[in-house]
């Protein structure tokens, strides 16, 4: 039996048993149809060395980009290797265009303030404050559904890392989340003209929606929270093993953390005097 094609192995390495979230799984799809179509129906061992390598230097305009693509394709390679008889990657004669990460943060909340203010509409207005007070990534608040948006938190049943997350919650999230009561039975932000029924591409603005993340990690340590519990509530993955394996903080324990962030934020923003 022959390798099997960038589009089967694709197919394998997304079903895989530990999942990611559909939006992780539309997008590497998304990815592989628009640069990487004409590998597709092509055997694995059918793409070099030299095509990968021309292929990255063919996207340098956007060497992110260039690098996620090639490092998916990595990805899949590697998951078809596990079975089948194929050499190294051709991706290790890729040269990786150097990345040097954005970390830019909202400066200027006052400005934030007025500019979300003005949105005309009022599901994007939405969506840009709650990321500011979760520090969720945008695909995750996209996806949000209402069956997930409880009293004292807010449940996401698969995210980046492959795990389920509970994020508490206080009055001003649901505060944040009152005026789109209604809209849907399902989504919390409804798009009817998005093929998922939710909301794809919220407007753009001055700031990214990962600057909103960086946002409310930085508020939260300068209100005070230690590095270890913003890391709980941005769902990151502990890198020591005590922080790893066995500290299990509850909801209740991180509730004042988040109380603290959110009180913290809404004082910048004007809406509590000092």
């Amino acid at each position: 039996i022959g390798a099997p094609t960038l589009l089967v192995a694709t197919g394998s390495y997304l079903a895989r048993p530990k999942l990611r979230s559909e939006v992780h799984k539309e997008g590497t799809r998304r990815q592989f149809e628009l640069h990487l179509k004409d590998w597709l129906n092509l055997p694995l061992d059918g793409i070099s060395k030299s095509m990968a390598v021309q292929r990255h230097r063919e996207m340098e305009k956007f060497p992110s980009g260039a690098n996620h693509v090639l490092r998916s394709f990595r990805s899949v390679w590697n998951h078809a290797r596990r079975t089948n008889d194929l050499p190294e990657s051709p991706t290790n004669a890729i040269e990786w265009y150097e990345e040097r990460p954005d970390g830019r943060i909202i400066e200027d909340l006052s400005a934030w303030k007025t500019r979300t203010d003005d949105l005309f509409n009022p599901i994007h207005r939405a969506f840009f404050e709650l990321i500011l007070y979760t520090g969720f990534r945008k695909a995750e608040a996209l996806a949000l559904e209402w069956k997930n948006i409880h009293e004292d938190r807010i449940h996401l049943p698969v995210t980046k890392n492959g795990r389920s997350f509970d994020l508490p919650i206080v009055q001003r999230h649901h505060e944040i989340l009152a005026p789109l009561q209604g809209l849907s039975r399902t989504w919390v932000f409804p798009s009817p003209k998005s093929p998922t029924g939710h909301l794809a591409a919220p407007k753009r603005i001055e700031w990214s929606p990962h600057a909103h993340r960086r946002t409310f990690a930085t508020i939260a340590m300068e209100a005070g929270i230690l590095e270890e519990v913003v890391g709980r509530l941005l769902n990151h993955t502990p890198m020591n093993i005590t922080g790893h394996r066995y500290v299990r903080p509850s909801l209740d324990a991180l509730r004042p953390a988040m109380q603290a962030t959110c009180d913290e934020l809404d004082r910048r923003l004007g809406f509590k005097k000092d």
